[in-house]
């Protein structure tokens, strides 16, 4: 393949999934006549997107690589409070940047009113909005979208209008960020039921304080007939220290009958050989055959 000239290169430095900000700015360039891709011979612009702080370093090299280019750095692990010009994240995503892409990404809503210290969404968006209605960024080609927003149930009513309008679509949906089940009704629950889903049903379980709330929305989703076994459940891991409470979270889930699976902080350097550990031991192989204490004793660890 020969790489274009002049125009605007885009480098996507660790995301592992489609970069829905390089998505949007490939459609801004193009609208300009201006050609985008990933791969660009003499660039006339760099538009680089980081995502954990310890990979920043990976756009070092970029203005010694391209010193006539402009050189554009952005994403939560470079500058948190760094925008895309208005209006370019509200434009119909770039879906060829990855071909054989078969579903929808994008953004209802943004933001949380939640004031968890070891997330970045609140300082980053600020509080809950509704931004874009699906159908705003639906390539008809789909028969599926994963949504990122990350606290779309603090907006019931929202949520019941954004996956109507998929259900009349006869799509499926992933909320990939994890609902929040301090959030979940009976109402939500059935819908959860009803709807086509894209991937397994992510909650997240990031503090005892709402363990209440977690065993009454697995109660609530039982009811509604979806099996806790068919959900997963995101349960934070700040560092070494929280390795056991971690893992005491997940035992929990475990004998509630769901799956964990062990958010260890993305922007720690190097993981530990416990951390490693307990992201294995939660691999559904191990996790339903053997408890943590067993499998730390099998493995040599403390």
């Amino acid at each position: 393949m020969t790489a274009e000239r002049g125009g605007a290169l885009l480098v996507n430095v660790d995301s592992v999934i489609p970069n829905l900000a390089l998505m949007h700015i490939s459609s801004w360039r193009k609208s300009e006549g201006i050609p985008a891709s990933f791969s660009m011979e003499d660039p006339s612009g760099v538009w680089a997107s980081v995502i954990l702080r310890k990979r920043r370093h990976r756009t070092d090299g970029l203005r010694y690589l391209y010193p006539d280019a402009m050189i554009d750095i952005g994403g939560t692990g470079y500058d948190l409070h760094k925008r895309l010009p208005d209006g370019v994240d509200e434009m119909m995503p770039d879906y060829s940047l990855y071909p054989g892409m078969e579903y929808d990404l994008g953004f209802t809503s943004r933001g949380c009113d939640r004031g968890c210290p070891f997330c970045f969404v609140r300082p980053k968006e600020g509080k809950y909005r509704r931004t874009q209605h699906p159908s705003e960024f639906h390539d008809p080609a789909h028969k599926a979208a994963i949504l990122m927003d990350n606290n779309i149930l603090l907006d019931p009513d929202w949520f019941l209008e954004v996956t109507g309008w998929y259900m009349e679509h006869s799509m499926a949906v992933s909320y990939n960020q994890g609902l929040d089940a301090r959030l979940v009704t009976r109402e939500i629950a059935e819908r959860l039921r009803t709807m086509r889903k894209y991937e397994p049903l992510h909650f997240s379980f990031d503090s005892w304080d709402y363990a209440d709330d977690c065993e009454r929305t697995i109660r609530l989703l039982k009811d509604a007939g979806i099996s806790p076994r068919s959900t997963v459940w995101q349960v934070y891991c700040s560092g070494e220290d929280d390795v056991e409470d971690c893992a005491e979270r997940c035992m929990w889930l475990k004998r509630h009958g769901a799956c964990s699976y062990p958010m260890i902080d993305g922007d720690i350097p190097v993981q530990t050989r416990r951390m490693k550990a307990l992201r294995h031991w939660a691999r559904m192989e191990c996790y339903w055959s053997v408890d943590w204490e067993e499998y730390k004793r099998t493995n040599g660890l403390r």
